[in-house]
Formats: C-alpha cells, structure tokens, sequence
C-alpha cells in the first residue's frame, strides 16, 4: 500500500509550499522516535505515539499508543474510525487526512499550528475562570450568598435559644442547628477515616444515622429488650445521644451520670414491674449493695457460678484448702531453699491489662515448697501434678522398672528386688517377674496412698479414695476470678492503695472459703456519687458498661 505524506511549508509572507514524501505499508506510524513513519519534533508526542490504518474506500482507523489517547476532529479517543477530512491534533502539528487519487492508496497532509491559532484553540477549551467571562454578573449572587448563610448559618441555629423545643425540630430535619457551628477534632477511634466525611455522614444535613455506626459496629451488644422494657429512652436512643464525635480525641463516650439514672431511678415503675434491676442515682447515696459471683454447681456437677448479694459472713466454696495466715507469718517460713518471708505479691500477680489476677500456678508459686516427691530413694523423682491417672501411671512405671532391673535398697522388698543385677547374669525367670511385678504394685499403690492422703494432695484438696474399679477421686476447684460479674474493676488503676485495704483480714483467714472481697462500704471510703466534693467523683460508666446484653445486639433492621 502506497501513502501520500504531503507536508505543507510556511514561508514568509503568507505564501505556502508542499513537499511530498511515499511511505510503503498498511499502518502509518505517528510519533517522536527516528523510526516513525510520520516524526514530530514535539516534546509533547511520545516516541510511539498514534497509527493510522488505511481501511480502503477513503476509510481510516485512528489509534492512541499512550493511555493519554489522541485528539481527532476536536475529541479525544483511544480509537475511532473515519473517513477523508478527519483532522488529527498533536502539539502544534496537524493531520489531515485525505481522499487518495492516482497511484497512492491513501493520503495525509502534515501542517504546523501556528502560536496564534494554538492561543485561540486553547482559550476556546478552557473554561471560565472569572465572572466577567460569564453572564452571571457580580453583585447579586454575593448579595444571595450572604443572605443565605446568614439566614442559615446564623439566625436559624441562634433562633433555637428562644423557642422552646426548636433545636429538637432542627436536629431531625435537613436544616443546621446549633451543631452546625461546632464541628471538632473527631475521637481517636476514628482518626483513620477522618477526612471521609460520608462514612457516618450519609446524608446532608441531617443526622447520623444508626446505620452509619452499626455498619462497622456489627456485633455491639444492646443494652436490654427494648420490646420486654417498653421506655421511650430506650427504644428511641440514637447511637448519637451518647457518643457524639468531634469532641476530641477521648470525646465519643458520654460519661453523665444522668443518662443512666434518668431512667434506673425509679426503673421499676418505669418498666411496670418487669424489671427486677434495684433503682440506682447514685453511687454514693442510693446504691444496692454489690452482687457476688460465686463458685456453684448444678445437679450434674456442672460448674455454674451463683450471683447473691455480698454480706459479711458469706463463705466461698471453691474446692480448696489454703491457710492465708499460715503463708503470711510476719518472721516467714522455712523451705527447702532457707527462710523465706511471704507478701500477697508472690501469689497475686496481675495479668497483662493489670486488671484482674492471673490463676494461681502450682508449678511457679506453690511448687518450691510442696514438692511432690514420693521415695526417699530417689529424691529427684516427683509425680505431675492436676492428674490423677498420670499420678498412678507414674507411680506403676517407676516401681515395675526398679522391680525389674533391681538393686532397689529397701529392707521390705523381695530379695530379688534388692538384688543388683549385673551384665551377664542369667535372665529372671517368670516366677522372679511375678513376684518383682506383684512387690512394685503393692509398692505403687502404697505409695500413692501416702501423696493423697498423707503429706502432699490432701494438704490443699479434698480427696476420695477409691471405690471397686475407680481411681482416687480430686474434688475440683473453681475460684470464680472475677467476682463482680456485671461490673468492671482494675488493679491497675489502684495501685497506690494496699492489698490489706481492700482485702481485710487476709492475712488473719485460716479457712479457703472466707470471702476475702470487698463490699460496697469498702469502695465508699474513697468514691462517691458524680457530685462528691470530698471524695473521687464516680458516676455508673465508671464501673459499669452500656452495651452489656447477652442476647441482644445492635445490628438490627432500620436506622433512626
């Protein structure tokens, strides 16, 4: 296929020449590199940048080499077809293409934008930038402007502090009210999603939505049954009556006391009876005393925590047998490592969040002192603990093994026994093994007898021995760990105070079920209501949580 390039020449006043060149193939290169079929010395074209293919009957086919694509009659495009007098813009050269005659198959004619024609093609494009290049005149859209935000801005918010009940109409329809004027630093919760205003403000003028928070919140527990307690405060609480954003960066919570007592004052007329919760308004005035989660089982032996109110004499059965006055002796006790002086601290260790205790360990607290040997002979042996089929395992491989390999120096054993055998002695004979196997039972169960019931298990568990094909019987433990189930509480935040300030009489108890947990007259000497002046200033969010449902969650159908 032959192409016809006609280049057109400028000269000086006015007059034009041409200049004709042949290019041999179906697709006519456009671009800066030597290789084109077409070279612009533009630094805006790429090395590759545009093709025309000849489709016959005066028919072309433009295409973009760039993801920027090219400029053809007026438009830009990645690839279109059309006919003869399509024009092809790139920088200050232009392309026309032509209708073919004579011998050439198809034709294009170069030409060179000029800087006055490239000034009109560019203020033909742009866009307006000023007023005067519009038919809007100056003067009364500011005046419209100014009346509106005025109107808006100012007068409607401020207009709320003389009508009663206004603010509330605002809030709930697309007009601004007073929060209109004190956008903030949002919480740092947030701080990730900041500038995406749409993420909670969905909708313009108007409120967030409680779909906007239970879209990321899916699974935030409810506070209770809005259908079983029927209180308006309730089953119309927006998410945002209590967690207001741009209020800083510790500002979502609400920490008033009066959105939990406006209604747990008299919840029981307010609820009809329904609800069995005390009436609450304070905390250093009008408190219950605390609730108590205490160890239980149910009639299968599950274990099932009890909740009861705290009194002075109430016992906790937990399964264990520990003396605290015993381990806390002012002048400390002997152990296999010296004399050893006891604090609450050895025992009580707080876990990561400093909140509550980590679980006594047998192995790294209790084990330095109860070891649980089990032969004098063998002093380093001990049988694991927490298992009693691992116990009597251990037990019946020990005495089988000296039974059988003997040398075992014990005046009660069978001679064969005591006796050492050396390499190269004859083999036991199965009689010999009977009576080796049959000692190291005994032994074992002898043995074991001893750790439970004599110096080791029973000294903190109570124990059963065995009945017919049973093993020895462990009673469980179950130290309930957190005591206050429905409130919150922290070591971490009480350091300074003393373990004894708390936890009177600790180092008094002899018996493992003396409740050693403070009642509500403790927590008083130093809290009080949300208008103490004397003491630590408490109000309910300080122990207890909003969101405490067990069954309900807010990701319900429906938004307010």
């Amino acid at each position: 296929m032959r192409w016809l390039i006609r280049r057109v020449l400028k000269k000086g006043k006015g007059s034009i020449s041409y200049e004709d060149d042949i290019h041999f193939g179906e697709i006519l290169t456009i671009g800066r590199a030597a290789d084109q079929a077409i070279f612009l010395p533009d630094l805006r074209a790429a090395l590759n940048h545009a093709s025309v293919t000849a489709l016959g009957n005066g028919q072309y086919r433009v295409e973009s080499l760039i993801v920027a694509g090219i400029r053809v009659n007026g438009e830009i495009t990645y690839t279109k077809a059309v006919g003869t007098g399509a024009v092809i813009e790139l920088g200050s050269t232009r392309l026309t293409l032509l209708d073919a005659r004579g011998e050439f198959d198809a034709a294009v004619e170069v030409s060179t934008i000029d800087k006055s024609e490239q000034a009109a093609i560019r203020s033909s494009r742009s866009k307006p930038t000023s007023l005067e290049q519009t038919w809007i005149a100056k003067r009364w859209p500011s005046w419209t402007g100014f009346i509106l935000v005025l109107a808006l801005g100012l007068i409607l918010p401020a207009s709320t502090h003389v009508i009663p009940g206004f603010n509330t109409v605002l809030r709930y329809s697309p007009l601004p009210s007073t929060s209109f004027w004190n956008p903030g630093e949002v919480d740092a919760a947030h701080q990730f999603f900041a500038t995406d205003c749409k993420r909670c403000h969905q909708h313009a003028f108007l409120m967030v939505r409680d779909n906007a928070c239970t879209s990321c919140h899916v699974k935030t527990r409810a506070h209770a049954d809005p259908a079983r307690f029927n209180i308006p405060e309730l089953g119309d609480a927006r998410c945002g009556t209590c967690h207001q954003d741009h209020n800083g960066e510790r500002g979502m919570v609400s920490r008033k006391q009066s959105l939990c007592s406006d209604c747990h004052a008299d919840l029981k007329s307010r609820t009809a009876g329904a609800s069995q919760v005390a009436d609450i308004s304070d905390f250093g005035k009008a408190h219950p005393e605390f609730h108590i989660n205490l160890p239980g089982w149910a009639g299968n032996g599950e274990f099932m925590p009890k909740s009861m109110t705290w009194t002075a004499g109430l016992k906790e059965n937990s399964g264990l047998k520990f003396n605290h006055e015993k381990h806390l002796k002012a002048d400390g006790l002997n152990t296999p490592n010296g004399r050893k002086t006891l604090t609450c601290a050895n025992c009580h260790l707080p876990d990561a969040a400093g909140s509550a205790m980590q679980p006594i360990a047998f192995e790294s607290m209790c084990h330095e002192c109860h070891q649980l040997g089990f032969d004098t002979l063998a002093p380093g042996r001990e049988v694991p603990h927490a298992d009693v089929a691992a116990v009597t395992y251990t037990l019946d491989e020990f005495y089988a093994r000296r039974g059988l390999e003997g040398g075992y120096a014990d005046a009660r054993a069978p001679t064969i026994v005591q006796e050492r055998r050396r390499p190269g002695s004859p083999p036991m004979s199965r009689q010999e093994q009977v009576e080796a196997l049959s000692w190291a039972r005994d032994r074992a169960r002898e043995a074991a007898r001893t750790l439970f019931t004599g110096k080791a298990c029973v000294t903190c568990h109570s124990i059963s021995p065995p009945s017919g094909e049973s093993d020895w019987k462990v009673a469980p433990v179950r130290v309930s760990g957190v005591w206050y189930a429905d409130a919150r509480f922290s070591h971490a935040r009480h350091e300074t105070m003393k373990c004894a300030d708390c936890h009177a009489g600790a180092e008094r108890s002899q018996a493992s079920n003396d409740l050693l947990i403070p009642g509500i007259d403790n927590c008083r000497q130093c809290h009080a209501g949300a208008h103490a002046s004397d003491r630590v200033a408490s109000t309910c969010i300080a122990c207890h949580a909003y969101h405490q449902s067990k069954t309900l969650t807010l990701d319900k159908p429906g938004s307010r």
